[in-house]
């Protein structure tokens, strides 16, 4: 059985090698480290169980606040264009349960205009959280893996998108947005430092 390859995979591919011939008019950095607020997440289909999200913005539970945050560890490899990034999440989730998320991947450049740039980034990752199963009115669907109390799922190219707005020198506004298609949208906000 032949596989395909995911389109979102491809577009980010372009992407990120789209932003590797601009000029830097800024010092060319080494490292970047994010610390972020994780956010937000926003449904892309409505949930059998909106009664579990206890954040739910809506009656539906499509937009629901989620508590945590996430730091992350930027190496550039080719300038301050591409780098491998490692990041680790720690938040509760859309049913106020303990979560998180492991990821090693590659970040690049898309564009950058002033003060403003754009990141697109792609690589394994790996999200747990506490078993749903406990829930009372929970009905398992299979998406995720079970072991002892805990669900996790793994992805070969879990991707984000990054917006950073130069405040200072070396000091970024940083939001960024997971397409966790196509189950959910996650939004986060911070700030990065690259030295």
């Amino acid at each position: 059985m032949r596989q395909r390859i995911p389109v979102f995979l491809v577009l980010m591919i372009l992407l990120l090698l789209s932003g590797t011939g601009r000029a830097q008019e800024q010092p060319a950095y080494k490292n970047a480290f994010t610390v972020k607020f994780f956010g937000l997440s926003m449904h892309l289909r409505q949930t059998p169980y909106p009664e579990l999200f206890k954040n739910r913005l809506d009656q539906k539970g499509i937009a629901v606040l989620n508590f945590g945050g996430i730091v992350g560890y930027d190496r550039f490899v080719v300038r301050d264009v591409i780098s491998v990034r490692t990041e680790q999440g720690l938040y509760s989730d859309c049913a106020s349960s303990l979560a998180g998320f492991t990821h090693l991947g590659w970040r690049g450049q898309i564009f950058k205009t002033g003060r403003h740039s754009l990141n697109g980034g792609f690589g394994p990752t790996l999200v747990y959280r506490r078993d749903w199963n406990r829930l009372p009115g929970y009905e398992d669907d299979g998406y995720f893996e079970r072991s002892g109390d805990w669900q996790y799922k793994f992805y070969w190219y879990g991707g984000e998108f990054e917006y950073n707005y130069q405040l200072k020198g070396q000091y970024d506004l940083s939001l960024n947005l997971v397409p966790g298609i196509p189950e959910l949208v996650s939004f986060g906000a911070g700030f990065r430092k690259r030295f």
